[in-house]
C-alpha cells in the first residue's frame, strides 16, 4: 500500500474531498428518520397538515443533497482512481520498459501483459 500512496500524493485533494462528500451523503440520509419521527409524532398524530406538507418538502430536499453529495463523491473518487491507475500503469510499462533483453527472455510474454 505504501507503494500505491506514493500515486496518491498527487491526487490529494480529490483523495480528501470523495470521502467527506460521502460522509454528507450519509448525513442526509440518517436525518431522514428523524424527519419522518416528525412527521408522524407532531404531524399526523395532531392532524397538523401544513406542518406535514413542510416537512415533506424538507424530505425532497434533504434527498436532493443526498444526490448530490453522493454525485459529487463519486466524481471525485473516479477521478482520484483513474490517476492512480493511469500512473501506476504508467511506471509498470516504464519498468519493464528497463529490463534487459535476458531477463525478457525468462519471463513469457503473458506474465508481462499480466502485471
Amino acid at each position: 500500500m505504501k507503494y500505491v500512496f506514493r500515486y496518491l500524493r498527487d491526487f490529494r485533494k480529490e483523495s480528501i474531498l470523495a470521502p467527506l462528500f460521502k460522509l454528507l451523503e450519509a448525513l442526509f440520509d440518517l436525518l431522514v428518520p428523524l424527519v419522518v419521527a416528525r412527521i408522524i409524532d407532531y404531524g399526523i398524530k395532531e392532524k397538523n397538515q401544513p406542518y406535514v406538507f413542510q416537512q415533506v418538502g424538507l424530505l425532497v430536499i434533504l434527498a436532493l443533497l443526498g444526490i448530490s453529495a453522493s454525485i459529487t463523491a463519486q466524481w471525485f473518487a473516479a477521478k482520484a482512481s483513474v490517476g492512480v491507475a493511469t500512473q501506476l500503469r504508467q511506471a509498470t510499462f516504464d519498468k519493464v520498459e528497463n529490463f534487459s533483453f535476458a531477463n525478457l527472455d525468462q519471463l513469457p510474454p503473458s506474465t508481462l501483459i499480466t502485471r
